[in-house]
């Protein structure tokens, strides 16, 4: 499961959150702008409620400020919204250098 919230304090650098939960733990990522993008910064929780609390307490996100979005597909970036993987990830192929996005129903290179 995903969730992805608004930082609305005017004077922190990071704009948007997103927590990631899985079975080895929770990802909070976080972001300098609000358009969909890689992270600027990531962390590491045991459950998704501690990454939410710590959000609570530095970035004032409250528990009704949080939206759930979909998994990633498989092959695809933890820290975007939309379908994005590495290119050739799911070739066993990667190029680490290039990107490409899920639309329209094929991959398109970023």
């Amino acid at each position: 499961m995903r969730f992805i919230a608004e930082v609305t304090k005017t004077e922190l650098e990071t704009k948007r959150l997103m927590i990631y939960g899985s079975k080895e733990g929770s990802y909070l990522f976080g972001f300098n702008i609000l358009k969909d993008s890689h992270s600027n910064w990531d962390e590491w929780y045991a459950t998704v409620s501690d990454a939410k609390e710590l959000c609570e307490e530095r970035f004032g996100i409250e528990q009704a400020d949080w939206k759930e979005i979909p998994d990633p597909m498989e092959f695809c970036q933890h820290d975007w919204i939309n379908p994005v993987r590495t290119k050739g990830v799911n070739t066993l192929t990667p190029d680490y250098e290039k990107f490409e996005k899920f639309e329209n129903g094929k991959w398109i290179e970023i």
